[in-house]
């Protein structure tokens, strides 16, 4: 008996224990979930797809195609009868069927196919980095709105402490006013205090529902009750160097270089229409009208040379030329955006890093302040006011802690997604 009662406990602490997890919320699922609902990722992934299938219908063009063709033709009855009067029996009839198989292959086209072929690859790959630094730029978004949520929660925290340190100076001040050791009007000062923190707890309360709309917005599911756990260990700053390093093989600049690869091959594709061309036609036949009927297959070499295209071909150059120069320029900016990001968000993070644990200590000491500040006013050393004045500051300098804390966490994903060593 005892021992069924004590499994019954164990099963029902374990369960409660796997709902508690249940509950709980990371960054790392927040995450997956806006993954899987990111509309512009799908829309991203198309291009993918149709850059793929371009790819496809090019090298379409190097292979030979193959058709089979059946024609009927009916001829005046009246023409074919005074033809064949005058000796053309053989080379007309009322009714003329032909069927035949047909095989076109290109030969040779100034090498445009190859040029599309590998142009459209490299338009593929390009969008597929595309994608992969969206994933990225998407991790920064979510975790911008899921730290958002915790901050105003720490926020709200520190405030209701805050209030809760007020209300006990209520209460001492009422202790020590019947004792005639202090005034009403600084028992009404403390209540005002009190109040004040009360409402600015609804405040914060009312900043955290907004912040947790936004963050179910961006994944999908219902976070209004889910209970956020900051999961992300601490990172040390890299050196400059290896960041720098990183940021300038980061899949959008490595995309914009497939870009640039892309449009010099679009170059190349137009000035294909400069050579001449060379295709090979055959057809086997299975059916043939009049005196044909006795050849069973035919074959062609064309050869055509461009001599004048009225400029097309020229403009169209021009036009790919210009295109490519455009593409290397996004390259240049990008490349120096990269390199301007990681710099910028490397000294920030150092910086922080070192506020940080100024903040701490300030934060510490402010607390003991407010609590030397309670003791001495029993000794009638400070007023009211001091202690008033002392326990705002202990909440500043809170809130001041906790915000270069979720700073420090801020500009760690935002070098991890600079340099792509995060998520």
């Amino acid at each position: 008996m005892l021992l069924a009662a004590a499994l019954f406990a164990f099963t029902g602490l374990a369960r409660a224990d796997d709902a508690a997890a249940a509950a709980t919320v990371t960054l790392r699922q927040c995450y997956d979930w806006a993954l899987e609902r990111s509309e512009d990722l799908k829309r991203r992934a198309e291009d993918v797809v149709q850059a793929e299938q371009l790819a496809r219908g090019a090298f379409a063009g190097l292979t030979p195609r193959v058709d089979w063709q059946f024609t009927q033709v009916w001829q005046d009855p009246e023409g074919v009868r005074r033809l064949e009067a005058q000796g053309f029996s053989g080379f007309v009839q009322r009714e003329q069927a032909e069927s035949f198989f047909s095989l076109n292959q290109p030969v040779f086209s100034g090498f445009k196919e190859f040029s599309a072929l590998k142009g459209f690859r490299k338009q593929s790959e390009r969008d597929a980095l595309r994608v992969l630094r969206a994933k990225r730029e998407l991790f920064e978004r979510a975790a911008a709105a899921y730290y958002a949520v915790l901050g105003r929660e720490t926020e709200a925290a520190n405030t209701g402490e805050s209030l809760s340190l007020a209300q006990d100076r209520v209460k001492e001040l009422g202790g020590l006013k019947r004792l005639g050791k202090a005034r009403q009007s600084e028992q009404f000062t403390a209540q005002a205090h009190a109040a004040a923190l009360r409402a600015e707890l609804r405040r914060s309360q009312a900043r955290i529902a907004s912040a947790r709309e936004e963050l179910s917005f961006l994944t999908g599911r219902d976070l209004s009750k889910r209970v956020l756990v900051d999961e992300l260990a601490g990172r040390l700053v890299p050196p400059l160097e290896a960041a720098l390093s990183a940021a300038r093989e980061r899949s959008d600049v490595r995309a914009q270089r497939d870009d640039a690869a892309a449009a010099d091959l679009r170059v190349r594709f137009e000035r294909g229409s400069y050579w001449p061309s060379v295709d090979l036609a055959g057809r086997y036949y299975t059916r043939r009208a009049t005196f044909m009927r006795e050849i069973d297959w035919d074959a062609a070499l064309s050869l055509r040379l461009p001599l004048f295209q009225g400029a097309r071909v020229d403009a169209a150059v021009k036009r790919a030329q210009s295109a490519h120069r455009q593409s290397l320029l996004v390259l240049e900016e990008l490349e120096r955006l990269a390199a301007y990001q990681t710099r910028r968000l490397h000294g920030e993070l150092a910086s922080s890093l070192e506020a940080a644990t100024a903040q701490e200590e300030s934060a510490e000491a402010a607390r003991r302040s407010y609590e030397s500040q309670r003791e001495e006013y029993t000794l009638g050393l400070v007023t009211n006011l001091d202690v008033l004045q002392a326990l705002d500051l202990l909440q500043v300098q809170r809130g001041a802690r906790d915000a270069a804390r979720l700073e420090v966490r801020r500009l760690t994903i935002g070098l991890g997604v600079a340099t792509e060593t995060l998520p």
